[in-house]
């Protein structure tokens, strides 16, 4: 535990090594002083071809200003860079790290990274990508993550994948991020994205595209998400921009406007899939960044640590795909998955029925509603072949 100040990047050599700390990210931080190569100014690089099994967990990273970039000549990647190698990165807060592009992480030149539980919080890209970049042929997985409140001058506030490369979201939360012109949640910039159970609210843009922007060809894939008080000139939650024609599908989500709050070019194709609806998510404390769903048979709630009950209960609950596994969501939980960050996760709000949750667990009682009938039936026929995830970090 403590602080540790440094002047040149912690990097893996290569090394399948795990870089933890003891005590997590809160007690421990990692912090750029004035490099003594200038050249070199990020906090932690991947860079030597390292895989998947190179490790950091449980740092604050902060202080980093980004290393050089030959190809576009320009700074990138000022918390953590990955430069042609992979690796993981798990329980960071990444905060308060500046560069021209990837302030917070950016993956670059066929690199491959894996962020699972972090914290991307108020990095600043004087260009592009404030909180996260994925560029030059990368790839970039990421799982249970908070991107909030990162800034670009230009476009993605949050994020940005482009250049032959691919992004994936599952269980992320995207917040309160600004861009100067375009994007101020994600840019996708002809390239492959998929957000899956994630919460997109309160990003600002200042031309389009407040929440999501697609651009130059490119295919992005929504379901079981919330896009809710995003805000820009056009397109307030997304836009299907300029260049080639993108291809962006949108299912089992809730989008404020619904297909009127997609702003979309002529060329480009939004494909409005079933389960979609436009309705207030009913967020227990937004402003405090809390996006578990209200819920009158009980809601987890992070400041008493303890499931507290509403007088409302969320639209979100139980509408995410069918198909969709239930995951660890707590019992009763409706046997449908909830939409937004937390469905399929122990912190997914309960199912109300009408009356106060059964205090005794039925066998036989798939959805929670206290009798065993068809609909129990038809639930587990749904998920007969499913697999148990594992539970998240």
């Amino acid at each position: 535990p403590g602080e540790y100040l440094i002047t040149e990047p912690i990097t893996f050599r290569g090394k399948a090594i795990t870089v933890q700390s003891a005590a997590g990210p809160d007690e421990t931080t990692i912090r750029m002083g004035t490099p003594s190569d200038t050249n070199r100014g990020s906090v932690v690089m991947f860079e030597n071809g390292e895989t998947s099994v190179s490790i950091l967990d449980g740092l604050t990273i902060t202080g980093g200003r980004g290393s050089w970039l030959p190809s576009r000549s320009t700074w990138g990647g000022g918390g953590i860079l990955f430069d042609a190698s992979a690796g993981t990165v798990r329980n960071c807060t990444v905060v308060e790290n500046t560069a021209e592009y990837g302030a917070g992480v950016g993956v670059y030149y066929g690199s491959s990274a894996t962020l699972t539980s972090c914290i991307i919080r108020r990095n600043s890209a004087t260009i592009s990508a404030g909180g996260v970049q994925s560029v030059f042929n990368s790839t970039m997985t990421m799982t249970h993550c908070t991107i909030v409140e990162n800034a670009a001058g230009e476009t993605g506030g949050g994020g940005v994948c482009g250049g032959h490369s691919s992004m994936s979201m599952t269980h992320c939360a995207l917040v309160g991020n600004t861009a100067g012109k375009y994007a101020g949640g994600l840019f996708n910039d002809n390239t492959p994205m998929t957000l899956s159970h994630c919460t997109i609210w309160g990003n600002s843009a200042g031309q389009l595209g407040g929440g999501m922007t697609c651009y130059d060809g490119a295919t992005a894939t929504v379901t079981n998400s919330i896009f809710w008080e995003n805000s820009a000139p056009m397109g307030a939650q997304i836009r299907l921009s300029g260049g080639a024609a993108s291809v962006l599908t949108v299912s089992y989500s809730n989008v404020a406007g619904g297909q009127v709050g997609v702003s979309v070019k002529s060329g480009s194709t939004l494909n409005w899939g079933v389960g979609n609806i436009d309705t207030d998510p009913c967020f227990a404390d937004p402003s405090n960044h809390d996006f578990h769903l209200k819920s009158q048979a009980g809601r987890w709630d992070p400041a008493s640590q303890s499931c507290v009950q509403d007088d409302v209960t969320s639209p979100c609950i139980d509408a995410g795909d069918p198909l969709s596994p239930i995951g660890w969501e707590l019992f009763p939980n409706g046997g449908f998955v909830n939409m937004g960050a937390y469905g399929g996760t122990p912190d997914a709000s309960q199912t109300y029925f009408g009356a106060p949750p059964c205090e005794t667990i039925v066998a036989g009682d798939i959805n929670g509603d206290g009798q065993v009938n068809r609909a129990d039936l038809e639930i587990m026929a749904l998920h007969w072949t499913d697999d148990v995830p594992l539970p998240p970090l």
